[in-house]
C-alpha cells in the first residue's frame, strides 16, 4: 500500500512540475523525463533510454550510494538550472527536479558588475580629494574607468579656447598622441558631444570617418565606442571616451556609470578652480592684515592660534607668523609670561561662553622686553551654522597716552595757574563722590564766586549744559568712558544770571590703581566770539559749497578787454569742447554764440567795458550756441564787473549754465496751453450749442407766447456765449477774441431768430477789430444780446422805418468823434407787430449812416460801447437801473461784473452808454 502511494505521489509530481523532472536508473540509463526534462537532455546531447550526460550522472550515482539529497546547478547551452537530487532507495534510482534560473543568475551578474562600478567610483572619488595634479588623477582614474566597463581604450580630449580639442591623457592609446591638438573641423563628434551635452554612442557607420579625421592611427580596429561631456555646455572643460575592438553594447547602467565619472571629474575641475581662488583671497587677507598698524591675531576655541600678522609676531612675540600659527599660549611661554597669559586665557573663556566682542587694558610684556600697555579689542567670528569657531583680536598701543595722563597729573598745579591767566576754567571731578575742584577764570566766565562754584557738584555742572545740548554731551561722555579717548565736545554753559555762552570743553578720564574709572580732568574756554564768527563762516561755505555741488555750468573770467583768462565747469557737456581747446585759443566761445544773439551779447559788453552799470551789479540774459556737433543750445549767463579796492574795474567774472531743456518745456508748455484752451473752448461750445438746441426744441412743445418768448431768449443768451467760444477756438490767442467778428455773428443770429422780413429797419455797426479778453467778451456779449433783441421785439411795429446802431471804441482814442468809422449796413428782416414794450414808447428817427456830431470828453483808460435805437421812446416814470423786466436786470448785473458804468439818454432816440476796462 506504501509502495502505491509513492508510486501515485511521483506521477502526480512529474505530471504538473514546470521545471525539468528526470528519473536515472543506477545502470546511469534515463528512465524518464517530463517536457522540461527533455529540453535539457537535448541541451546536453542526450535522450531518454540513453546513458545521462556525466554532468548528470555522476552526481546521481552519488546521491543513490550516499542516499542523501543534494542540490547543484547546472548550465546548459545558454540556460543555467538550479537542480535537486533526491535518492529512491526502493527503485535503486534517482529522481532529479529544478527550475530554470537564467535570468535571476542574469541579474546576478549584473548586480556584480554595478557593485564593481560602485567600488570603482569610489576610488575615483578618493583619489578626487587626494590627488591634486589634475593629470596625475586621470592617469589614475582611466584605467580604473576602463576595467570596470572592460574596454581597452579610455581618454579625455580637452576643451581649448579657440574650440580646438586636446588629447589630455588616455589608456590604450599611443604615448605619442598625448598632448596633440585635434582641429575642431576634425573632431565632429567631440565637439557634437559638447553642443549635445548627452551621451553619444559610436555606430558602426561612422567609425573610419571619426577616427581617421582626428588623426589616431591606432583606432583603426575600434568599433564601439561612447563619449560624454565633462562639465556642462555653459561652461565645459572637455569630453571623456570609452572604446573597444570588441562589439560591445553599452547599457543605460554603463553610461551613468561614465556620467557620474565625468560628473566627478567636472567637481574636481570645479574644485580646484575654488581652491585657486580660495588661495587667492587667503594670500589677499594675509597681506591685508600685514598693512594693518596694529597687532592682530585670531585663534581657535581651543586657544590654536590659527594666524597673525608680522606686526604681532615680530612685536608682541618676537618670532615669524609661520611659528605662531598652530600654537597655544602656553606652548608660547618663553614670550609670554605666566601671570600674563593666565590673565588672557581667562578673559578668553569669558569671550567664548558669552559671545559678541571684547574690549579692556592690559599689560603686555613685548619681545623687546619692555612692558607696554595695550587695549585689546575681541570679537568671536562664527562659521555658517552660527557656531563660535574662534576669535579675533586687534591690540591698539596706549602707552604713549598712559604716560602723558601722569604727566598731566604733574602739570595740574601749573596748568591751574595758567588757565586763571588766560581766562579758562579747570575742573577736577571725582566721580566717586561726585565732588568737583574749580580753577581759573571762575568769576570772569560764570558769574560765580569762587565760593559759590565749590558748592557746584558733577550733577549742578550737567544741568548747567544747555538742555539742547544736554543729550549729546552725555552721550559723548559715556563713548569717552567707555573707550578711554579724551573728550571734546562744544555746548552752550548757563552762567549765574542764566544767560549761556559757548564754551569748548576738553578733558580726559582718569583711572585709579585698580584700573577703574574714578577721576575727569577737563578744561573749558569760552569760544562765544569763535563760534559765531565760525557759524557764519559755515553758513557762507555750505552756500558756496551748495552752488558749486549743483552748478551744472561753466564758470569764466575776463580781463577788461574781454579776454579769456579762466574758463571751467561742464564745457564738453554744453559746447561739445574741451577746456584745452578754448585755453590754447583754437576755439573762441564768442565764435560759438548764433549770429543773431551777438548783437545783444555786444550792447552787454559796450556797458560794462564803458561801466554804464553799477559796479558789482549782476546781469542776466538768454542767448545761443552752436556746438562741436552743430546743435545749438540755449544758455544763460549771468556776469559782472569786480571791482578793486580803489572802485575801479579789476577783472569780469560770471557763470553761464545750459537751459535748453528749460527752454523746450517753455515752448511745448505754451503750445500745450494753446491747443488745450483750444480744445476747452471748442467743447464748451458744442455743449452750449446742444443747450441751445434743447431749448429750441422744448419751445416748439409749448403754444404760450410767453413762454415760448423766454425759452427763445434764453436761446439767444445761451447762443451768444457759444459764439465767443467758438471764436476763441479759432483764435491762436486762447485768452481773447476779435470782438468785431463776434459782433456780426452775434447780431446776425439774433436777427435770424426773430426772423425780420421788414427790410425798412437797417442796422449800423461801428467797431474796429478789437481784442477782448473772454472775461469781458461773455458778459459784453450777453448784454448786447438783451439790448439788440429788446429792440427788435419791442421798438419797431411792423412796417415802420427805423435805426439800430452799435458802436465800441477806446477812450484814449475817441476824445474826438465824428462821420462814420467802420460802418456797416445790415437790413433787417421782419418785425414782429402787435407786441409794444411795457410801459415804453419810441419816437423819433435817423437816417442809416448819420451819427450826430458830438464831443466826448476825457475818458479814463478803456472801452465805450454806444447802442442807439430810434424806436419808441424810453418812458420817464419806469426807472431803468431798478428795472423789474429779466433783461433790463441782467443787463445791469453784468454791467456790474465788468466793472464798467452804463448811462441811459432818454429822447428821440434811446441811447446806452456802457464804459468797461478789459482786465485780461
Amino acid at each position: 500500500m506504501g509502495m502505491e502511494n509513492e508510486e501515485n505521489w511521483m506521477t502526480e509530481y512529474l505530471l504538473n512540475s514546470p521545471g525539468p523532472v528526470l528519473r536515472i536508473e543506477v545502470e546511469g540509463t534515463v528512465f524518464y523525463a517530463n517536457k522540461a526534462g527533455k529540453s535539457l537532455l537535448e541541451a546536453l546531447n542526450s535522450r531518454i533510454g540513453e546513458k545521462a550526460p556525466d554532468e548528470i550522472l555522476k552526481i546521481a550515482r552519488r546521491v543513490a550510494v550516499q542516499k542523501k539529497p543534494l542540490r547543484t546547478e547546472l548550465k546548459a547551452g545558454e540556460k543555467t538550472y538550479s537542480l535537486i537530487f533526491t535518492p529512491l532507495p526502493a527503485c535503486k534510482s534517482a529522481i532529479i527536479s529544478g527550475f530554470e534560473i537564467t535570468s535571476f543568475k542574469q541579474t546576478e551578474e549584473k548586480l556584480l558588475l554595478r557593485k564593481r562600478e560602485h567600488e570603482v567610483l569610489s576610488q575615483i572619488s578618493s583619489l578626487s580629494l587626494k590627488v591634486q595634479d589634475f593629470r596625475v588623477l586621470l592617469d589614475q582614474v582611466l584605467p580604473l574607468v576602463a576595467a570596470a566597463l572592460d574596454v581597452e581604450y579610455c581618454c579625455v580630449l580637452k576643451l581649448l579656447p579657440d574650440g580646438n580639442f586636446m588629447f589630455e591623457t588616455g589608456i590604450g592609446w599611443r604615448p605619442e598622441n598625448a598632448c596633440r591638438i585635434i582641429k575642431k573641423d576634425s573632431a565632429s563628434r567631440a565637439g557634437y558631444t559638447v553642443l549635445s551635452s548627452q551621451p553619444i554612442l559610436l555606430e558602426k557607420l561612422d567609425r573610419q570617418n571619426f577616427f581617421r579625421t582626428i588623426g589616431l592611427e591606432d583606432s583603426l580596429s575600434i568599433i564601439s565606442g561612447i563619449s560624454l561631456l565633462i562639465g556642462s555646455t555653459e561652461k565645459p572643460y572637455g569630453v571623456l571616451t570609452a572604446h573597444s575592438t570588441r562589439k560591445n553594447k553599452f547599457t543605460k547602467e554603463d553610461t551613468l556609470f561614465l556620467n557620474t565619472v565625468a560628473i566627478v571629474l567636472s567637481f574636481t575641475v570645479q574644485r580646484k578652480e575654488v581652491e585657486d581662488a580660495l588661495k587667492d583671497k587667503v594670500n589677499f587677507l594675509e597681506t591685508l592684515l600685514d598693512t594693518i598698524p596694529a597687532p592682530v591675531f585670531y585663534k581657535d576655541r581651543k586657544g590654536v592660534y590659527q594666524g597673525c600678522n608680522d606686526l604681532f609676531a615680530k612685536m608682541i612675540l618676537g618670532s615669524s607668523k609661520e611659528k605662531v600659527a598652530g600654537n597655544t599660549i602656553d606652548e608660547l611661554s618663553e614670550a609670554i609670561p605666566l601671570e600674563l597669559s593666565e590673565v588672557y586665557k581667562s578673559m578668553d573663556r569669558q569671550l567664548f561662553q558669552k559671545g559678541g566682542s571684547q574690549v579692556y587694558e592690559t599689560k603686555v610684556v613685548c619681545s623687546d622686553k619692555i612692558r607696554r600697555d595695550f587695549i585689546l579689542n575681541k570679537a568671536v567670528y562664527k562659521s555658517f551654522c552660527g557656531t563660535i569657531e574662534g576669535l579675533i583680536g586687534v591690540m591698539l598701543d596706549i602707552t604713549g597716552r598712559k604716560k602723558m595722563e601722569e604727566r598731566l597729573q604733574k602739570s595740574e598745579e601749573r596748568f591751574r595757574l595758567i588757565a586763571e591767566q588766560t581766562g579758562q576754567l579747570m575742573y577736577d571731578i571725582d566721580l566717586r563722590n561726585g565732588s568737583v575742584e574749580w580753577a581759573g577764570a571762575v568769576t570772569e566766565l560764570t558769574g560765580y564766586s569762587n565760593k559759590e562754584i565749590a558748592n557746584l557738584n558733577f550733577y549742578d555742572w550737567l544741568e548747567h549744559i544747555h538742555p539742547e545740548d544736554y543729550r549729546r554731551v552725555q552721550q559723548s561722555l559715556k563713548n569717552c568712558w567707555n573707550t578711554g579717548n579724551r573728550f571734546n565736545e562744544e555746548f552752550r554753559f548757563k552762567r549765574k544770571d542764566g544767560s549761556y555762552f559757548y564754551v569748548k570743553n576738553k578733558g580726559v578720564f582718569l583711572r585709579d590703581e585698580e584700573d577703574c574709572i574714578c577721576r575727569a580732568l577737563g578744561v573749558m574756554v569760552d569760544v562765544t566770539e569763535i563760534k559765531q564768527s565760525s557759524h557764519k563762516l559755515r553758513e557762507s561755505e555750505e552756500l558756496y559749497r551748495s552752488f558749486l555741488q549743483n552748478f551744472k555750468g561753466i564758470s569764466f573770467k575776463l580781463n577788461r578787454n574781454f579776454d579769456l583768462l579762466l574758463l571751467e565747469g561742464a564745457l564738453d557737456e554744453i559746447t561739445g569742447y574741451t577746456e584745452e581747446e578754448f585755453i590754447s585759443g583754437r576755439v573762441k566761445f564768442f565764435d560759438l554764440i548764433v549770429p543773431e544773439d551777438m548783437i545783444l551779447l555786444y550792447q552787454i559788453r559796450d556797458k560794462m567795458i564803458s561801466s554804464q552799470i553799477f559796479p558789482n551789479s549782476i546781469m542776466e540774459y538768454d542767448y545761443r550756441i552752436r556746438r562741436k556737433d552743430g546743435s545749438v543750445k540755449w544758455v544763460h549767463e549771468l556776469i559782472h564787473n569786480v571791482c578793486s579796492t580803489s572802485g575801479e574795474n579789476a577783472f569780469i567774472q560770471g557763470y553761464a549754465y545750459d537751459i535748453t531743456q528749460r527752454k523746450k518745456v517753455e515752448e511745448t508748455l505754451e503750445k500745450a496751453e494753446k491747443i488745450g484752451m483750444r480744445e476747452i473752448h471748442h467743447r464748451i461750445k458744442n455743449n452750449l450749442q446742444i443747450v441751445s438746441s434743447l431749448l429750441s426744441l422744448q419751445a416748439d412743445k409749448f403754444k404760450d407766447k410767453e413762454i415760448i418768448e423766454a425759452f427763445r431768449e434764453s436761446e439767444n443768451r445761451v447762443v451768444s456765449m457759444s459764439i465767443i467760444h467758438e471764436e476763441l477756438y479759432k483764435s491762436e490767442d486762447s485768452a481773447s477774441i476779435d470782438f468785431a467778428a463776434y459782433l456780426r455773428k452775434l447780431t446776425a443770429n439774433i436777427l435770424h431768430s426773430y426772423r425780420i422780413g421788414n427790410e425798412k429797419i437797417k442796422f449800423v455797426l461801428e467797431v474796429d477789430s478789437t481784442l477782448l479778453g473772454v472775461d469781458t467778451a461773455v458778459p459784453l456779449g450777453i448784454i448786447i444780446n438783451e439790448l439788440f433783441s429788446n429792440s427788435l421785439k419791442y421798438a419797431f411795429p411792423k412796417g415802420v422805418e427805423g435805426n439800430i446802431r452799435i458802436s465800441l471804441f477806446r477812450n484814449e482814442l475817441e476824445c474826438q468823434k465824428t462821420g462814420e468809422i467802420g460802418a456797416s449796413e445790415v437790413r433787417t428782416g421782419e418785425v414782429r407787430t402787435g407786441e409794444v414794450r411795457t410801459g415804453e414808447v419810441r419816437t423819433s428817427e435817423v437816417r442809416i449812416g448819420e451819427v450826430a456830431e458830438k464831443n466826448f470828453p476825457e475818458l479814463p483808460s478803456g472801452f465805450t460801447l454806444v447802442y442807439t435805437d430810434n424806436g419808441g421812446r424810453f418812458p420817464e416814470e419806469v426807472e431803468f437801473k431798478n428795472s423789474k423786466t429779466l433783461g433790463l436786470q441782467l443787463v445791469n448785473a453784468l454791467v456790474e461784473q465788468i466793472n464798467g458804468t452804463i448811462e441811459l439818454e432818454r429822447g428821440s432816440e434811446t441811447k446806452y452808454t456802457i464804459r468797461f476796462e478789459d482786465k485780461r
